[in-house]
């Protein structure tokens, strides 16, 4: 009797040290992210998510350098792909301010320079091509052909024919163009004089201290770039080609990629300073239809505007992503819950990767709904 009572006790003593144990079982977040970019066969990768002006959580995985067993940190920078055109439209959006440029005014007038012309789809030859169309992808611009010069490409007295036009009026139909968006390049080289790292540097980079370029020789530190894709980029301004730089050549750190998304989530304010009015972000984000002959219900200005009801059931997510030569990179934000999710990655791009939840792409989704898991419930 008395040897059973000391088992009780002795069970009782331990009983409260095992809870606490149990609580703890199960991978931690870091474990969590980094199943996800191992599933995807991620080379090198990194999170960062932000809540209220603030980075919450940032995680690194992968190799810099695997070969030599070097991790990647922070300090690396990545390729953003097409969620360059979301910097793009944010220096664009700056001239919109200091009234520099009007988004539906002829592109033709602007690129010009001294010389304009009209800009339009043969097919319909009073019909304008704008800023506001090729920033919502309805210019009808499918490609372009290195062969023939940008302007003379749109311009509608010199193009002979409809190839790499889309059918539909401008204006009518969204399809989406890299082309297009990468025109708002050589529009803004046109209007402020300055090569395009120049100009958006003094827009937008210098102004929020981002260590960032459309080259990585703009880098503060370019040997730790994590891709060596890179395509040539020239100091002289050539409107002509430079088409190529702004809609998915931007480099930079995964935390200043994140910052950006501070800003424009916080309605144009970053650290005390108010980088863009209030009432430009909310142009950027909403709706275009029925602004500047834009009759198709389209996304916002380079802003992806995402139905995610697992994850935001009662409202939009915005941002923006991105994949091109094996890069992946997105980046959103949700202004009523001040919440910024950014990723940047290497991988092979498997084919499992190609897939899209809600118009994300697979891995991409995985890593915001642990985020949002831990940040939002």
């Amino acid at each position: 009797m008395l040897r059973r009572l000391l088992v009780f006790l002795l069970v009782l003593c331990f009983l409260p040290l095992a809870a606490p144990a149990e609580e703890q079982t199960g991978p931690t977040l870091d474990e969590q992210v980094a199943a996800k970019f191992r599933r995807y066969k991620t080379i090198s990768g990194e999170v960062v998510a932000a809540r209220d002006g603030k980075i919450v959580y940032q995680y690194c995985y992968g190799y810099f350098n695997k070969k030599d067993g070097i991790e990647v940190t922070p300090d690396n920078y990545y390729r953003i792909a097409s969620v360059s055109k979301l910097v793009t439209a944010t220096a664009v959006m700056k001239l919109v301010e200091q009234g520099l440029l009007d988004l539906d005014e002829n592109i033709g007038t602007i690129l010009g320079v001294n010389e304009p012309f009209f800009a339009a789809n043969r097919r319909y030859p009073t019909v304008g091509l704008t800023s506001r169309m090729l920033m919502t992808h309805t210019s009808g611009i499918w490609k372009m052909s290195d062969r023939l010069p940008m302007r003379e490409y749109i311009n509608v007295e010199t193009r002979k024919n409809n190839t790499y036009f889309y059918e539909e009026k401008p204006g009518t139909a969204y399809h989406y163009s890299n082309y297009g968006a990468g025109i708002l390049g050589c529009i803004i080289e046109a209007i402020t004089g300055k090569r395009l790292n120049d100009a958006v540097s003094e827009l937008i980079f210098d102004p929020m201290n981002l260590d960032a370029g459309y080259d990585p020789k703009f880098l503060a530190d370019p040997s730790k770039i994590t891709s060596q894709v890179i395509r040539q980029y020239n100091d002289e301004i050539d409107l002509d080609r430079d088409f190529y730089h702004s809609y998915g050549n931007c480099w930079m750190r995964c935390t200043d990629l994140c910052n950006i998304g501070i800003m424009l989530c916080d309605y144009g304010m970053y650290q005390g300073k108010q980088i863009l009015e209030k009432e430009t972000v909310e142009e950027m984000i909403s709706s275009q239809k029925g602004k500047g002959g834009i009759t198709v219900d389209v996304d916002g200005l380079n802003m992806q505007r995402l139905k995610v009801p697992t994850l935001f059931p009662d409202r939009l997510l915005y941002g923006h992503q991105g994949m091109i030569d094996n890069v992946l990179c997105n980046l959103y934000f949700d202004p009523e819950t001040r919440f910024v999710f950014a990723m940047v990655s290497n991988c092979p791009s498997p084919k499992e990767n190609q897939d899209r939840i809600y118009g994300i792409r697979s891995m991409a989704y995985q890593l915001l709904k642990l985020m949002v898991g831990e940040y939002l419930r």
